[in-house]
């Protein structure tokens, strides 16, 4: 007997932003992140990181910053399109436990996964400071990725404590969530990116003005499907 397969619901009072065409995109420059970040933590860690992406979803806001608790850290980037500046930041997450192990590979030792960590397990002040340095390493990363299709540059910006206290943005504000699975020798664990829907908008905009032949083939497309719509009963 096969398994049932599961379907995710549609919400016709909302409807999606972006396309299956602008996420399949999004897969293809979050799997290229993931094989440069990989790299860039194995020569930074001293030890073997594979980095793969396990989803790319558009959501709300609020289901991003639900997810988080009172202890939880987000580096935030600041985004430059084509020298001029997004005034909504991308978001990074790292999983505590995760990021404590890391920190731990930094200082030298094996990053074996603290057990019994507090659910409200707030960092130290030495803690932020690496987590800031790994933070600006995963973040400069996301350059290269981009830059098959636009010159984007991305810095970070600061470490935001307990996040839950403060509204990046609004609640309802559309975003793409892109989960990323980091396999270590000792531990999995998993890093987060929130992009605003506003910013991906400019960006694929951009990416349209300067590539025609990308736009003229989605505008093609569409209208295939509305050909077919029209002959319907």
């Amino acid at each position: 007997q096969k398994p049932e397969k599961k379907y995710q619901k549609y919400d016709f009072a909302s409807p999606r932003k972006f396309n299956r065409d602008r996420i399949k995109m999004l897969n293809g420059i979050f799997d290229n992140y993931s094989r440069v970040v990989g790299s860039r933590l194995n020569a930074r860690l001293r030890t073997n990181c594979e980095v793969t992406v396990e989803s790319v979803e558009e959501q709300h806001y609020y289901e991003f910053s639900n997810a988080l608790s009172e202890g939880d850290v987000l580096a935030l980037a600041d985004v430059k399109i084509k020298d001029k500046d997004e005034e909504d930041p991308i978001m990074f997450y790292i999983g505590t436990s995760t990021a404590l192990s890391m920190m731990d590979r930094m200082m030298g030792g094996e990053g074996a996964e603290e057990e019994d960590l507090p659910s409200d397990y707030a960092y130290t002040p030495l803690e932020l400071r690496l987590y800031e340095d790994l933070a600006k390493d995963v973040i400069a990363m996301m350059d290269p990725s981009w830059e098959n299709y636009l010159p984007i540059n991305f810095s970070y910006s600061r470490t935001d404590i307990n996040p839950t206290l403060n509204q990046i943005l609004g609640l309802d504000e559309t975003v793409i969530i892109v989960d990323l699975k980091l396999q270590f020798n000792n531990l999995s664990g998993r890093m987060s990116i929130c992009l605003p829907g506003e910013v991906l908008t400019k960006i694929f905009a951009e990416i349209s003005r300067e590539n025609p032949g990308r736009r003229v083939s989605s505008e093609d497309n569409s209208e295939e499907i509305f050909d077919s719509l029209r002959e319907s009963s």
